[in-house]
């Protein structure tokens, strides 16, 4: 009935696909192949290298983390198995440990918890703010305490956090900071990349992310030490120097290690990333201006210093203005052609999942809630801003081989079904 009012109020309003008008999506979103020949071919020679081990002869490993320091303008790169090894790995590299306390992002990938968790540190959720979807500077400096051992600062989705805020801050405290860049490989602020502010950056080289070995992932520091820890860490904590048979460890340590084919791969992908970065960020900036001054929806934007990695293209709704959920809008953009997420991360919230309601991290459910973790579950009225955020964010999927044309239908459908539903 209220359809049919606003279509006799506006006749020339375009009807949206989910009730018979034409799709704004008129032709596929463009596609690409991600992995090519020179990808084949550094594959291909690592396996007739005969060596696919760098302990053992292998000299992709080490290749591949000179070109990291070369891109990032940092000393020391040291490659691991996976983001989530990246993150556990950084942890080690600040100290923590048992009675710690690590600031994070409520609203994340699980794996910017697991390695505070599986330290026996306190994870510490701070709100965050709706310019970045990270951190809140102020809901930061309120949660430090006496035990806080480091900040982990999340830049989802290719968006900067308040990076320089933050890190100043935790500095002036003798607080170490993470920078997890899993979704924002180069990214900058001010012409300095993600990652070099902090102690350390965490990133990820999963097949989901802008460049990819399948699975993999590496961290990055100036600090000499910090290095050192992090080789011996990803390598089971082993003294490789010492003569077989006596051989000792240190401390605890995993096989994070990442192998020489995946070296291969990864070397030529990260190559490309710069170029890959120019072409996200003209389709973004085309999309962004085509969603300009709708009504009800309000694009995360960056500053004029920074250069953003658009992951996705994020955006949240002001549910208020809308006579239906925000299921109902995706159902519609889906009709439209358009993919969508309504969703940050895999999970809700971090401070919502099982695990860490619980408190119980055994599957088989043996032991009583973890010491590490506070009496009290987390309670979401602690967290506004991340509460509103999550269920009316709406990112747009975002890729080096959508068109100019992809952009501007995308900002069409977007702003036919928005108009459609608002109030």
């Amino acid at each position: 009935m209220r359809a049919s009012r606003m279509t006799a109020m506006n006749p020339t309003a375009p009807v949206i696909a989910l009730n018979g008008g034409k799709p704004a999506k008129t032709t596929p979103y463009g596609t690409g192949s991600r992995f090519n020949s020179e990808e084949e071919e550094a594959a291909v020679a690592a396996i007739r290298s005969q060596k696919l081990w760098y302990k053992q002869g292998g000299t992709r490993v080490l290749a591949t983390e000179k070109t990291i320091c070369e891109l990032w303008n940092t000393k020391h790169a040291i490659l691991c198995s996976s983001g989530c090894a990246a993150v556990h790995t950084a942890l080690v590299m600040c100290g923590v440990g048992p009675g710690d306390e690590v600031i994070v992002n409520p609203v994340s990938d699980w794996g910017s918890l697991m390695g505070i968790l599986a330290l026996g540190a306190t994870p510490v959720f701070c709100d965050i703010d709706a310019d970045t979807y990270s951190l809140d500077p102020q809901c930061v400096e309120r949660a430090i305490t006496a035990r806080t051992r480091a900040i982990e600062l999340v830049h989802l989705s290719g968006y900067p956090a308040h990076v320089q805020q933050i890190v100043a801050m935790a500095h002036a405290r003798g607080i170490k900071v993470i920078e997890d860049c899993a979704q924002s490989p180069l990214a900058s602020v001010g012409g300095r990349v993600l990652g070099t502010f902090a102690d350390v950056g965490a990133f990820s080289t999963n097949d989901s992310k802008h460049v990819s070995c399948g699975e993999g992932g590496f961290v990055i520091t100036s600090d000499d030490i910090m290095a050192s820890i992090a080789r011996l860490f990803i390598d089971k904590a082993y003294s490789r120097d010492a003569q077989r048979g006596r051989t000792d460890v240190a401390f605890l340590g995993f096989n994070y290690r990442l192998s020489e084919l995946s070296a291969a791969v990864l070397d030529v992908q990260l190559r490309k990333l710069p170029k890959q970065l120019k072409q996200r960020r003209v389709y973004a900036e085309r999309l962004l201006a085509g969603l300009a001054g709708v009504a009800g929806y309000t694009a995360l934007q960056t500053s004029p210093e920074t250069q953003g990695g658009y992951w996705t293209v994020l955006g949240h709704l002001d549910l208020s203005q809308f006579r239906v959920s925000r299921d109902d809008i995706v159902k519609a953009l889906h009709a439209e052609g358009i993919p969508v997420w309504a969703a940050l991360a895999p999970a809700r919230t971090l401070y919502g999942i099982s695990v860490v309601q619980s408190g119980i991290f055994s599957p088989y459910q043996r032991g009583g809630r973890a010491s590490s973790l506070p009496d009290k579950a987390w309670r979401p009225e602690d967290f506004p801003v991340a509460e509103r955020i999550v269920d009316s964010v709406l990112p747009l999927h975002c890729s080096p081989f959508f068109s100019a044309r992809d952009a501007d239908e995308t900002a069409s459908g977007v702003r036919k079904v928005l108009q459609h539903y608002h109030a």
